[in-house]
């Protein structure tokens, strides 16, 4: 205490350094990622991902939660709808207009969400939890941290969603 007290104060009221925020996708992969959540979730008359600051935080969740796996995973699918969009409008995602977009994510959406036989084996609560087996298990996972991250925004819950305390 007596340390602090013999400190002038503008010493004590001094901001530390701003470190730069540590990313783990690159540039173009968060480019991509902003696309991906704009498509699936656009402005309207109410924010939209972009506003919700849905791909910042799911580059977090990349860095600071997600197993290595999870995230081969993940990257792995923005790269596969890049793909599609390469294969049909000869164009990255992120190069194509906002109809364009759509269509392809509506498209890709259809194809990996499609119900397949399930072949995990799981039983009881975790066959509860893992949900419906599909065509593409990470496209599923990807769509739903987006839309969780969005719902889960200041910008959703105060815009979005309507609380009638009853």
């Amino acid at each position: 205490l007596l340390g602090a007290a013999a400190l002038p104060g503008e010493a004590l009221a001094k901001a530390a350094p701003r470190r730069a925020a540590r990313r783990f996708l690159t540039p173009a992969r968060l480019a991509l990622l902003s696309a991906v959540a704009d498509t699936m979730i656009p402005k309207t008359e109410t924010p939209g991902a972009l506003d919700a600051k849905v791909p910042a935080k799911f580059d977090a969740l990349l860095l600071n939660w997600a197993s290595p796996q999870r995230r081969i995973e993940l990257v792995g699918t923005l790269a596969k709808i890049n793909q599609a969009a390469l294969a049909s409008e000869k164009l990255g995602f992120v190069a194509l207009s906002p109809a364009k977009r759509n269509a392809v994510l509506t498209a890709y959406d259809a194809a990996a969400l499609k119900p397949v036989p399930d072949t995990r084996g799981l039983k009881g609560m975790a066959a509860m939890m893992a949900g419906p087996s599909v065509a593409d298990a990470s496209y599923a996972k990807l769509r739903e941290l987006i839309i969780s991250l969005f719902f889960y925004s200041e910008e959703a819950l105060t815009s979005v969603l309507t609380f009638e305390h009853t």
